[in-house]
């Protein structure tokens, strides 16, 4: 009775949410629907979450046995062919003639529970009841206009700042970032978010429990002046199933992409799949524009479908696959190493030996119809191990290779998980396990004696086809081997946070990255890119003439000599300088007049710049009046791929490899990388790790004779045995002298 309970309340809100959606945004044939008052819906919502939560109660792992589920299920590995009806945002069964976008929770949720699948970790990073875990890549806004790299994130990560607390909506959010979300969650148009232009204080009520609703509200509180409401233009991006669960090579992430750009976020999944084309741009109507309009109507994007993608009975067949292919997930999982020479050739690196093994991303990181991945890091808290411990915990490095040891008992919590061979580690102090983690060893890119630059899909668009340098915005680094909670040595990149903020009572406060470009256009004038037309302005030929003379000022730079570069380098960095202090100088100014704030900031690379006292001019902060130095240092999160084969690990050359004064994870520096004109010293790992430099130095040179010490002594044991065996001789032939000299008595 329970399940069923918790079956009709799923059933209501799915229910719920497609009709209005249909009122709100997708109304095209004029038909009146019914809506329930708002107070009902309050109501009948309560009930809901009331019978959800008995649930959890009942079953905390909210994994649903099959037996329970309301939803067919085949229960065999083969794959199941999916011969489908497709419906569309309205609910309508889509047809040749059909022009409105399919809806993938229209079409997949009938047969599969959207709802749960929708609280897995791709899509509950904005829900107020999900775990956040072990810190993992922010979201970086970036603008190369302003100079601009902020880490942003829903989760409570430290580093990081909360998107709705800068003012940032979920709208925006999901315009910057929707290419690189698989749906769902922030992508989704809140259902309680009212027309800004008939607002009133009683409809930004929202119910405490519902997790949408209350992160609208946040969004709401924080936002500021009203900001347009281009969700009844755009649509939401629902989860899409088909993002992962496509044979790989029939959805078409590009495409998706430029949807998204376009502003057109329901059509993104129509036009990746190729059911048809999608004429129509959300992004050219504007933001006063009325839905329901009939010249609204005739500007938004409609679809041209395929009809040879039609079967005789109106069915569609869609090539999915149970368990996704690793190009799925390449598609935000990907990085590259950025040299002085530029990006590093793909050819020059080996893929993870994982991978290598034929083994695929699926294999460890794993998850059921909740759709929780299993991230793989020691002490992770996953809905699955309520059930099973060793489901979870044997995904892990250790778990895998080592086995489970406080469920040893039992056989799946045996090492060897999947094949895994068992590492020995011979001559290894156990030490090393309570201070290293497995991947400061095997894991990242081959450390070297700097850190270099690294680039992500999620914040460099890898997958997209552009012309990348490897130096563009956001400026991150990599390894870099610090500690994180647990106290473990971790590899981890690290991005050095640059923004526009305002200072007030010692603390920083970042500012709404998404209107700054608009306030500092005129001041800034900046066309396309911060560091190339301010901090390194290019030189004209009056300038290289002046610094080159007129013979040599036209001569190409390969032919121009050490000195040459000299000068020219540091006339580049005189005028950027100049150029920096005029034109910073005036957007504070602006920025400080036109937000009312007393003193506005640019941060960038650890340094906080202000207005100085001279016109034209900036001034670093002092750091002992930064209150909140958080929101200005390093953020970092970890490193678990390419995981490297076993002899190219850290320690495979002996104990000096790492017990020395120049090795890697201790000697290695990095300096802070950023837009803005002073980057920070280089610091060594050791440093970042909080060792006593002397203390180290000492521990290290303890190594450095440490073979010739162990043959000193296996030397000295050596003479020493002969000695005693000597000395043992010498005295038998004594005893045996004396006792020929010396006969018993008879």
């Amino acid at each position: 009775m329970l399940a069923d309970l918790m079956s009709r309340s799923r059933d209501f809100r799915a229910d719920r949410r497609i009709d209005s959606r249909s009122q709100s945004n997708w109304q095209c044939d004029g038909e009146p629907r019914i809506q329930l008052p708002r107070c009902c819906g309050l109501v009948v919502r309560m009930l809901g979450l009331l019978s959800i939560a008995l649930g959890a109660a009942c079953n905390p792992g909210s994994n649903v046995a099959a037996a329970d589920s309301k939803y067919a299920h085949s229960d065999s590995n083969a794959r199941y062919i999916h011969h489908i009806d497709l419906y569309d945002i309205n609910n309508r069964k889509i047809t040749p003639e059909s022009d409105q976008p399919y809806s993938p929770l229209n079409t997949c949720g009938r047969c599969h529970d959207y709802d749960t699948i929708a609280h897995g970790w791709h899509f509950n990073a904005f829900m107020n009841d999900s775990v956040d875990g072990r810190p993992g890549e922010p979201w970086i806004w970036t603008d190369a206009r302003t100079g601009t790299q902020l880490p942003l994130s829903y989760r409570d990560w430290k580093g990081s700042f909360d998107p709705a607390e800068l003012g940032i909506s979920r709208w925006e959010m999901t315009h910057q970032f929707g290419s690189r979300l698989a749906g769902g969650g922030v992508a989704v148009a809140p259902e309680d978010v009212p027309d800004p232009k008939t607002a009133t204080e009683s409809d930004s009520e929202a119910d405490p429990g519902d997790a949408e609703a209350s992160q609208a509200a946040k969004d709401q509180a924080n936002a500021g002046p009203a900001k347009p409401n281009r969700w009844r233009l755009s649509g939401s991006i629902e989860v899409d199933c088909m993002v992962c669960h496509a044979s790989s090579g029939v959805y078409d992430f590009n495409t998706r992409r430029e949807q998204i750009e376009d502003e057109n976020f329901a059509w993104a999944a129509t036009a990746a799949l190729r059911l048809g084309t999608v004429k129509g741009s959300v992004s050219r109507i504007k933001d006063d524009a009325d839905p329901s309009d009939e010249s609204t109507q005739q500007k938004l994007p409609k679809v041209t479908y395929d009809a040879r993608k039609f079967e005789l009975d109106g069915t569609v067949f869609m090539d999915v696959i149970r368990e996704p292919h690793n190009n799925a997930c390449f598609q935000c999982h990907s990085q590259r190493t950025v040299t002085e020479a530029g990006i590093e050739h793909r050819w020059m690196h080996d893929e993870d030996v994982h991978l290598r093994a034929g083994m695929q991303c699926v294999d460890c990181h794993r998850n059921g119809i909740e759709h929780h991945t299993v991230r793989g890091f020691e002490g992770e808290q996953n809905p699955a191990s309520t059930l099973n411990p060793t489901s979870t915990s044997t995904l892990t490095c250790s778990g895998c290779h080592l086995g489970d040891e406080q469920n040893s008992s039992t056989i799946a919590a045996r090492p060897g998980r999947l094949g895994a061979p068992y590492p020995h580690h011979h001559g290894l102090p156990p030490l090393h396990f309570d201070k290293l983690s497995c991947t400061a060893c095997h894991g990242g890119p081959v450390p070297r004696e700097e850190a270099v630059r690294i680039m992500t899909s999620l914040s460099h668009s890898l997958g997209t086809k552009e012309h990348r340098t490897g130096f563009e915005l956001p400026a991150i680094a990599g390894p870099i081997y610090s500690k994180m909670e647990d106290g473990k040595i971790y590899p981890q990149r690290a991005i050095w946070p640059a923004y526009w903020g305002s200072l007030s009572d010692g603390k920083i406060q970042p500012l709404d990255p998404a209107s700054t470009y608009d306030l500092t256009r005129r001041s800034l004038r900046v066309r396309r890119d911060f560091v190339e037309e301010i901090i390194a302005p290019k030189l004209g030929s009056s300038d290289r003439k002046k610094i080159l003379g007129d013979d040599r000022y036209r001569a190409p730079e390969e032919e121009l000599t050490d000195e040459e570069r000299d000068k020219l380098a540091t006339a580049q960095k005189e005028a950027g300088t100049e150029s920096f202090n005029e034109k910073v100088a005036a957007s504070l100014e602006s920025l400080e007049k036109e937000l009312k704030i007393e003193t506005a900031v640019y941060v960038s690379s650890g340094f906080v710049y202000r207005r100085g006292e001279e016109e034209k001019t900036v001034a670093q902060v002092p750091r002992e009046e930064i209150q909140n130095a958080e929101a200005i240092e390093m953020t970092t999160w970890p490193i678990a791929h390419n995981v490297r084969p076993a002899g190219w690990a850290l320690g495979v050359g002996g104990c000096t490899e790492c017990h020395r004064e120049d090795s890697v994870i201790f000697a290695s520096t990095v300096q802070s990388i950023g837009p803005g004109p002073d980057q920070g010293t280089r610091v060594t790992m050791a440093s970042l790790q909080g060792l006593d430099p002397n203390q180290s130095l000492v521990w290290n040179q303890l190594f450095v004779g440490r073979s010739s010490f162990k043959y000193l002594m296996a030397t000295s044991i050596l003479v020493l045995c002969l000695i005693l065996l000597v000395g043992v001789g010498a005295m038998a032939s004594r005893l045996a002298g004396h006792h020929r000299h010396h006969p018993p008595a008879a």
